[in-house]
């Protein structure tokens, strides 16, 4: 019995210290002072075929040439430019221009109107991209990008100029083949429908890559889904039923996924 009473009343002095410690402080932050946050795709459909049939390393699975060419085809005729307001694919080619806002404030960014930006290939202006009347903030890239050259963006906003550093445009390897797989969870209760993306990773290290998502036809903007990895101890190898998606599918739901070379 005195057990039980110790016990009891070192419940409430736990209780009593846990509650003292709440306190609510209110932090009087000063005013964000703005800065230029810069957004920007420049993709197209130019998808990596390999020389010769593909034997993944390790197994007896082979990725011929032709089906990776007829992957490539079928994927070209994908609206990777679609627009926002009429279909909600993400359109890979545009620069997005915002600014900070206030650390406490829900509001969504200050979009940048009335900027200048040019985009250069191998250190030649190419275009200067056009501000969609219809969003504010983004600005339109129609010119194509080719295998193997560099580019970069400058901008003119906010009274200042500012510059990204050149990067190289590559093809980016197919996705061989997707597919919904129904098994086990994670803790093993219940069964459940996930995804399985099949492809091949490029020979050569210092490869990253970035996956997203449209679930029923809606951009899953979530930091959650933000999948990404490097060829680290993946160079060269296929990635056979791999889930970057990471989350449960349902029945009828319809899962796009875009694969990049970052």
């Amino acid at each position: 019995m005195k057990k039980f009473t110790l016990t009891i009343a070192a419940l409430i002095a736990s209780l009593f210290i846990f509650q003292a410690c709440q306190e609510e402080i209110e932090l009087d932050l000063p005013p964000n002072e703005p800065e230029l946050v810069v957004e920007a795709y420049l993709s197209d459909l130019d998808i990596f075929i390999p020389q010769s049939d593909l034997t993944c390393p390790g197994t007896d699975i082979t990725f011929s040439k032709d089906t990776l060419q007829l992957i490539a085809l079928f994927a070209s005729f994908f609206p990777v430019d679609s627009v926002e307001n009429v279909a909600d694919f993400f359109p890979f080619k545009k620069v997005v221009l915002t600014t900070t806002a206030d650390y406490f404030s829900n509001a969504t960014p200050p979009a940048v109107s009335g900027a200048k930006v040019d985009l250069y290939e191998n250190n030649v202006l190419v275009e200067t991209l056009i501000e969609d009347t219809s969003i504010p903030g983004t600005y339109r890239i129609t010119h194509n990008p080719e295998n193997g050259n560099e580019y970069f963006i400058r901008i003119k906003a906010l009274g200042n100029e500012y510059e990204t550093t050149p990067e190289l445009y590559e093809s980016v390897p197919p996705i061989a083949q997707i597919d919904a797989v129904y098994g086990p969870n994670f803790i093993g209760d219940s069964s459940i429908y996930t995804m399985a993306l099949s492809t091949i990773e490029q020979q050569g290290e210092g490869d990253y890559y970035r996956w997203m998502f449209y679930l029923n036809n809606k951009f899953v903007s979530s930091p959650s889904n933000i999948a990404t990895t490097n060829d680290e101890g993946l160079d060269g190898l296929c990635l056979l039923g791999f889930d970057v998606y990471g989350n449960q599918l349902e029945l009828s739901d319809t899962l796009a996924v875009f694969q990049m070379k970052i």
